[in-house]
């Protein structure tokens, strides 16, 4: 299939998605496809994308909106009409294309926007899913004709499986039973790639979700549902980089679209280099301009027309689907003022508005503060706008604590020091704090499949600063293979997601002794921590590790929890006196972990390698 034919079927596909689309046969399509007339931007740039429409004269009539420029670019076939809408409140605007004596009109949609977003916040807990290995809702969509990778074999690990966001509603009660209050999903939108598309990173269609998880209006839905529960949706949001089979990757409206390189480079991965005193120019572009992977090219934010396009694409999630939050994907390979200018013009929208980036990268917890809003890293710029980073530093530190010996500087001290740091970041609530993801090694496996470390782990990731969340599975503590051979083995199908599977997780009855004592352990503490202050709003204290001991304290003024760990082999005492700071007005409490009451906080004993969380009272 040649290109011409193939962004047809891309265009096709968007005109079924949203079920009308009366465009002149001159258009090939508009993006975005309509908007909203009572937005607080006031401006909008339209991509009008068909066959040499450069070479048409465009203008309109409406004298509530201007034209401010009209630009063309090197392909004739794009045609970039930015407008300020300025008081205008209509449902449709018309355009006129003139070339000789020839003429056209074309009609674009306004809507009225109802605003219906719940910003993310401390007190939630989040659920991420992969979409294609969770549930099979609709077995119709599991091959879409005319798309590159037309197969779905379960048995191949880096294959499609069939899961799609029918079979996540259609799972929703399981979601909440376990206490969550938000779903984030690994991105929805359409990966038309050769092979290995199951994943979502390498997007071809920044307006389209993927037919073989759905449509757009299924996404909506699911939106919708949530809301219905109370619940809200993140939306995994990929700006740095694009498929290589994306639709406009196919006929480049200009070579400065993508980041250009003599041959092909790959970024150097060093996101220190953007705020290293010493680095040279050469490392720093390296890391934001190089390519991710040969599949995924970079693209250049710092041309206006391609930056104006990602933001609105963006802000037209949150208002079509009611988006609560955006976690971003690679943040730290992003030019850095685009991120502080895109996330500036969402919170115009909507103020308060949270996201959270990812920054993988060792180091410490400057390579994350550093590129969050309002951050106290002098040499900083004064905001990104970020709300929060995805906390690897933290997620490293807990590892540590639960799988090595306590020592000065290691095992439980890993999480003192890494919080000593939150002093760099404007708000550290903001961070998205986790135990593993569709990257890493499952949680279970790296603290060797000990039930007792397991539930160490989700009792601080519960308990500590931010907003915790977990990945599809931990909760029934599915473990893998180590040395993972593929990326799929850390992605598996979620049983009974499928008509054929021959168990059902999803069902108490359906799963073994084990996962139960990991589901309802997590769904205690998450249901627990539902509504609680101490943890949407709560303030930190922490001691310093004593020996195998470690204690910390969140609090609000009328309320007050206490964690102490022991990774010791031996039974430890702790002495109130040491903690009178914080254990003031409190007489007695009760341990989270056990349901236990402690009626004397004076002397609080500790059993080998394990954790209290004590809800004191007074």
């Amino acid at each position: 299939m040649n290109r011409i034919k193939y962004i047809l079927l891309v265009c096709l596909l968007f005109v079924i998605q949203f079920g009308k689309a009366q465009l002149s046969n001159h258009i090939t399509r508009i993006d975005p496809q309509f908007w909203w007339n009572n937005l607080v931007n006031r401006e909008l740039q339209l991509c009008v994308y068909g066959p040499k429409i450069a070479e048409w004269q465009c203008s309109i009539s409406e004298p509530s909106i201007k034209i401010q420029s009209i630009e063309k670019v090197e392909n004739s076939n794009y045609l970039f009409v930015n407008l300020n809408l300025q008081s205008f409140k209509g449902n449709e605007l018309l355009l006129t294309f003139k070339k000789g004596a020839e003429k056209f009109t074309q009609r674009y949609e306004f809507k009225v926007l109802q605003k219906n977003i719940d910003h993310v916040n401390a007190g939630d807990f989040v659920y991420l899913v992969f979409p294609d290995r969770f549930s099979n809702g609709d077995a119709s969509n599991d091959v879409v004709a005319g798309l590159r990778e037309d197969n779905v074999y379960r048995d191949s690990l880096g294959a499609r499986h069939g899961g799609d966001i029918q079979g996540i509603i259609n799972h929703l009660d399981y979601i909440q039973e376990l206490g969550v209050t938000t779903l984030w999903l690994n991105p929805t939108l359409i990966n038309d790639q050769p092979a290995y598309s199951y994943h979502g990173y390498a997007l071809t269609d920044h307006y389209l979700t993927d037919p073989r998880f759905g449509t757009n209006e299924l996404y909506r839905k699911l939106g919708e549902e949530l809301k219905k529960r109370n619940m809200k949706l993140v939306m995994d949001m990929v700006s740095n980089h694009i498929g290589s089979k994306h639709w406009m990757m196919l006929d480049m409206p200009e070579k400065s679209f993508v980041n250009q390189w003599n041959e092909f480079t790959r970024t150097n991965y060093r996101a220190s280099t953007q705020f290293d005193p010493y680095a040279s120019e050469v490392d720093k572009k390296q890391m934001v301009d190089g390519w991710f992977d040969t599949q995924m090219p970079d693209v250049n934010e710092r041309n206006p027309r391609v930056a104006k396009y990602l933001m609105q694409s963006y802000l037209w999630w949150i208002n079509y689907a009611g988006i609560d939050g955006f976690r971003i994907d690679t943040y730290s390979y992003n030019d850095y003022d685009f991120m502080d200018k895109c996330m500036a013009y969402i919170q115009k929208e909507y103020p308060g508005f949270w996201s959270s980036g990812e920054v993988w990268e060792q180091g410490g917890v400057l390579n994350m503060a550093y590129f969050t809003e309002k951050n106290n890293y002098k040499k900083s710029p004064a905001s990104s706008h970020l709300s929060g980073a995805i906390d690897f530093q933290l997620y490293w530190a807990i590892l540590d604590a639960i799988n090595n010996e306590p020592e000065w500087d290691k095992g439980l001290a890993k999480i003192y020091y890494i919080l000593t740091h939150d002093g760099l970041y404007n708000q550290p609530l903001n961070n998205l704090t986790f135990l593993d993801n569709h990257d890493l090694n499952r949680f279970y496996t790296l603290v060797g499949e000990d039930m007792n470390k397991f539930k160490m782990g989700i009792a601080m990731l519960m308990t500590l600063r931010g907003i915790p969340s977990i990945y599809y599975g931990t909760e029934l503590a599915q473990n893998n293979v180590i040395p993972r051979t593929n990326d799929g083995q850390i992605r598996l199908d979620f049983e009974g997601g499928w008509p054929s599977d021959k168990v059902n997780k999803f069902s108490q009855d359906g799963r073994t002794s084990k996962e139960n004592e990991a589901f309802d352990f997590i769904k205690k503490m998450a249901n627990w921590r539902k509504g609680n202050k101490v943890f949407s709003k709560g303030e930190t204290m922490q001691y310093t590790p004593v020996g195998t001991t470690y204690v910390y304290f969140r609090y609000t003024e009328d309320a007050c929890v206490m964690v102490a760990v022991n990774r010791g082999k031996k039974e430890v005492t702790l002495e109130g006196d040491r903690y009178k700071e914080r254990l003031k007005g409190y007489s007695s409490g009760i341990d989270k972990m056990t349901d236990i009451h402690i009626g004397n906080l004076q002397y609080i004993n500790l059993a080998p390698n394990s954790i209290m969380v004590i809800e004191l009272r007074k």
